[in-house]
């Protein structure tokens, strides 16, 4: 198989992308076609020193965060946010995934599938080219590691997204590759872990140059904790989050409006917005929710229960939303990210951060029946909200529905944590039915593109 490379220019260094992502259609024959780049560069190329193989790698999260409204660039975020009752969106476009009426042909769920895809084809060819490479042993074991961080990264989300998904790991037989069937939940579990394992071995602990947006073995390790929180393994998400949380790297930002700098000391893994044709976007988030003037209205608003939802003083609602007017009705914008556009760039689109840490061993240690520990995690977060300490008297329910509430509020537009949330625990019908007209149990599965599924019969639509 010949693979060509596609080429960015950035920052005065070249950063080389395997193929070029599908940004808006996808091939009706393979749901892992690709389209041909517009610049190429012989394959050997990528990997012949540590240098352009670095770059590489580097393509891998330019791709990912390079387009407005793509998978990894703000789309899931805004139609999971709608979905459940974080925010939803005044563009009719986004109106089935605020109104839980999804179809096989809603707008952007073919995205939602083919790109996560094609950054996991991209990490395999990545794997796969190192491990053919003349390149030291150690640059081959940090890049591959890296390779395999964010092919489970991506994993992630298809499962959750779509529940059974091909498990595809090589690029050697790409028919066979575009005919396979749906692994099981088990399977997707078992191999996200041990990749993720393989990577905590191999990667670097110190992070890669002087910012945060490579993978180093504690971004690893946050989201090791995540996949395990998932799947209820609540020893190894506690003792996997508590290694994140005694590294001295991180601290909860006392100041909320730092949290999402690119220089913030609570962020674990950030990517880094590359465009190359719309000047000073400092995130895509920021650049489609923030209005282009200061005082005008955003097209995005905080559902009412969620904002009813927030104690007095608490922090994150002063912070953390706008409010702006419409017809004479206050309404609230997410507002972590603040800019629509500026230079120099100081938002990164942030990804892992260390309150999740918290909330992650606080589930845990609440599901090992470990309640004043898990109450101690969940007000470190109140207290760094303005918010008083729970008390130590409550029970294991009434900590539950704390916690419930504290990733509500903590969490808030950002990758989908809330839909997903509710629909591990069971939580999404007697929640989002008392928010939304009509909510039912049918709501809770996300089916996957008619576009997807004519490439590859094997595939299994949800009910």
């Amino acid at each position: 198989m010949i693979i060509k490379l596609k080429t960015y220019t950035m920052n005065k260094y070249i950063i080389y992308s395997l193929f070029a992502t599908p940004l808006l259609n996808i091939s009706c024959n393979k749901f892992l076609a690709v389209d041909p780049p517009k610049t190429e560069v012989a394959a050997e190329s990528a990997f012949s020193d540590e240098k352009t193989a670095t770059a590489t790698v580097g393509g891998l999260y330019t791709s990912m965060n390079n387009y407005n409204n793509q998978f990894a660039s703000g789309l899931m975020t805004i139609v999971l946010s709608s979905l459940a009752d974080d925010y939803n969106s005044a563009f009719t476009s986004y109106d089935e995934y605020k109104y839980n009426r999804l179809s096989p042909a809603t707008s952007y769920l073919d995205r939602l599938w083919s790109q996560p895809y094609s950054y996991i084809n991209h990490s395999n060819k990545i794997i796969e080219g190192l491990e053919a490479s003349a390149l030291s042993t150690k640059v081959k074991a940090q890049l591959s590691a890296e390779a395999r961080f964010t092919r489970v990264f991506n994993y992630f989300y298809l499962s959750n997204l779509f529940n059974k998904v091909p498990l595809i790991t090589d690029t050697k037989d790409l028919e066979a590759n575009n005919r396979k069937g749906p692994a099981s939940r088990e399977e997707l579990y078992a191999f996200m872990v041990d990749d993720l394992q393989k990577a905590a071995v191999d990667i670097a602990d110190v992070y890669q140059g002087n910012e945060r947006t490579r993978p180093n073995r504690k971004a690893v390790d946050a989201l090791l904790a995540r996949v395990y929180l998932y799947h209820a393994d609540w020893a190894n998400a506690e003792a996997t989050a508590d290694k994140v949380i005694g590294d001295n790297r991180y601290e909860l930002s006392r100041d909320l409006n730092t949290v999402f700098l690119k220089t913030s000391k609570e962020a674990i893994w950030q990517l880094q917005t590359v465009n190359l044709s719309t000047a000073g976007v400092n995130t895509w988030e920021g650049f489609s929710i923030v209005p282009t003037v200061a005082t005008a209205r955003s097209y995005y608003q905080v559902y009412d229960a969620t904002v009813a939802a927030y104690e007095e003083n608490d922090l994150r609602k002063s912070m953390w939303l706008k409010p702006y007017v419409v017809s004479n009705k206050t309404l609230y914008m997410p507002y972590k990210y603040k800019l629509r556009t500026g230079t120099p760039v100081t938002e990164y689109n942030t990804v892992l951060r260390l309150a999740e840490q918290y909330l992650i061993r606080a589930e845990a240690r609440l599901n090992q029946n470990k309640l004043q520990a898990a109450l101690e995690d969940i007000n470190q977060i109140r207290e760094r909200a303005g918010l008083a300490a729970l008390p130590q008297t409550m029970d294991k329910a009434s900590i539950a529905l704390a916690l419930e509430k504290e990733r509500q509020l903590e969490l808030l537009g950002e990758w989908g944590h809330r839909w997903f949330d509710l629909v591990r625990t069971n939580r999404a019908l007697p929640v989002l039915s008392k928010v939304k007209t009509d909510f039912s149990e049918s709501d809770i599965k996300i089916p996957i593109a008619s576009a997807i599924l004519i490439t590859n019969a094997n595939l299994q639509q949800n009910d």
